[in-house]
């Protein structure tokens, strides 16, 4: 696993389900002019930026409007629809390779934000454990919209999605223990929230039956236990996917974070402050 040492700064911007796929050309002009104009040292993604079909041209967009300040993303479900998930990693990984400050969460790297900051990041999934976990009724799009999925019988959909969120929580224990053993804070960027505390629907607290669709129950264990493991350190997680403002402290010392987002509206989440 690589340690990135490269410190950018105190101020990171916060964004989140952009979905810049269905934004017009005029706000998207505006808000990239903004990310240009306005003082900061990084940015953070967590996720949708837009879908697999345009997702590169965005990323762009993103990289050249921030320049040189660094840009750390982890893609949501909305990223891969149209496509696969090896293939739009791999065209992820690729866009990367043109902006040096562009940089794809997930490889196991430690980002040093300030002196006793550090940002982590895996994009998580859904992974169906959660509220009434394979008795749900409801349907969830990506089921349609992802190739992975199209051919999957109902029982090898969850078995799928099962896999990807206890693969996220893997990477987890490997990278965040690592991340606290050397600083005082980590912030933690995926983007499906991984505690059901912090999930809200419609702005109402999620009900059982679509919390298997919005919560990686495998990856809030992991991170639950990792919190216990070093009582004197703080995590704070970065998530998406639910387009409803929540907010949580799940025990003292780990807080979850979820921002609201309206595709097409294109806002900056949050200015976070770090030391």
């Amino acid at each position: 696993m690589n340690d990135k040492t490269q410190k950018i700064g105190k101020n990171l911007l916060w964004l989140t389900d952009l979905h810049l796929d269905r934004a017009n050309e005029k706000a998207k002009e505006e808000f990239f002019g903004m990310l240009s104009a306005i003082r900061y040292d990084g940015v953070v993604i967590t996720g949708d930026i837009a879908n697999s079909h345009q997702l590169c041209y965005h990323l762009r967009a993103l990289a050249e409007a921030c320049a040189p300040r660094p840009v750390w993303f982890v893609l949501g479900n909305h990223d891969f629809f149209g496509g696969a998930f090896a293939e739009v990693d791999a065209l992820a990984d690729a866009v990367c390779l043109e902006h040096s400050n562009l940089h794809h969460l997930g490889h196991g790297e430690i980002v040093p934000i300030g002196e006793k900051t550090a940002l982590v990041g895996t994009r998580g999934w859904a992974d169906g454990r959660a509220g009434w976990s394979r008795r749900t009724w409801v349907i969830n799009p990506d089921q349609v919209a992802i190739k992975d999925f199209e051919h999957l019988d109902r029982n090898a959909y969850f078995n799928k999605l099962e896999e990807l969120g206890k693969g996220s929580a893997g990477y987890l224990r490997k990278v965040l223990p690592r991340a606290l053993g050397r600083f005082q804070h980590v912030l933690v960027a995926t983007h499906v929230p991984p505690h059901t505390c912090a999930v809200k629907y419609d702005d109402r607290q999620c009900g059982q039956g679509h919390l298997p669709h919005f919560s990686n129950f495998s990856a809030g264990g992991a991170i639950l236990g990792i919190a216990r493991r070093f009582p004197k350190r703080r995590i704070t997680v970065l998530s998406g996917h639910t387009h409803c403002a929540a907010e949580c402290e799940i025990e003292a010392g780990l807080k979850i974070r979820v921002d609201s987002a309206r595709p097409g509206r294109l806002t900056i989440q949050d200015v976070i402050k770090v030391n």
